[in-house]
């Protein structure tokens, strides 16, 4: 195999890679924009639209916390077959680990870098990465 078909497989694999993770973040917006609209619903006079607003962003983050430090998948994650892992061990990160990539969803430009990188800044700071599980 020659350089130019080693450097297009990895340029596709990447590729592929990003579309993963694009998959992964379209269902899981999917899932808390529906879980938002339904807690609304349900809610609506209990709570005021300003609490739910924050309840959303609050759930947001609990969600991509809790569903990645017990299952090291999100439901996006579960049905595109990939996973959180460690990045030195290949195993379970540990709870700092999936703490400091939650908290880097904040960085605004997060939700893209994946899409210029290997790996996503979340990814990077937390020393995790995503693999086909």
């Amino acid at each position: 195999m020659g350089y130019t078909q080693c450097v297009y497989l990895g340029v596709m694999q990447n590729k592929i890679n990003s579309l993963i993770r694009l998959g992964n973040f379209l269902i899981d917006s999917v899932v808390i924009v529906i879980f938002i609209m339904l807690s609304s619903y349900l809610l609506r006079d209990i709570v005021s639209q300003d609490q739910m607003k924050i309840s959303g962003i609050v759930f947001y983050y609990v969600y991509y916390f809790v569903m990645e430090y017990t299952l090291g998948q999100t439901i996006g994650k579960i049905l595109t077959k990939s996973k959180v892992v460690d990045v030195k061990n290949k195993g379970h990160p540990k709870f700092i680990q999936i703490f400091i990539r939650t908290l880097s969803r904040l960085i605004p430009v997060d939700f893209v870098s994946y899409l210029f990188n290997k790996q996503g800044i979340h990814d990077y700071i937390s020393k995790t990465k995503l693999i086909k599980n």
